[in-house]
């Protein structure tokens, strides 16, 4: 598994699956990003293990959140912006055009 570090990312966690280090990629490129968090990376005992790759949009009060999953393990990334509708449609459009899931929530 890939590992980010440095730039706008901050915190103790730098490994990410393969479909986290895509999109943070993305997001230390999009200039109305100001932060991104790393989540640790947990894998789902018992589940399918699907070979798609699907992305969960959910706002939080002060971040957007993205919950990764991927061939049975999941992965948070929280990213901190001023503009979160701007930021939102292009991670959206991101990811529509990398042709993975794209579905959105709320928190629980």
């Amino acid at each position: 598994m890939p590992h980010r570090q440095g730039g706008k990312i901050t915190g103790s966690h730098t490994t990410v699956i393969d479909l986290g280090g895509r999109m943070v990629d993305f997001l230390q490129v999009l200039q109305c990003v100001s932060k991104i968090s790393l989540g640790p990376i947990v894998t789902l005992n018992g589940s399918r293990r699907s070979g798609k790759w699907v992305v969960k949009v959910i706002d939080e009060t002060h971040c957007i959140l993205l919950t990764m999953t991927q061939s049975g393990t999941v992965q948070d990334i929280r990213f901190y912006t001023d503009m979160p509708q701007v930021a939102k449609l292009a991670t959206a459009r991101f990811i529509r055009e990398s042709g993975w899931e794209l579905r959105f929530g709320r928190l629980r």
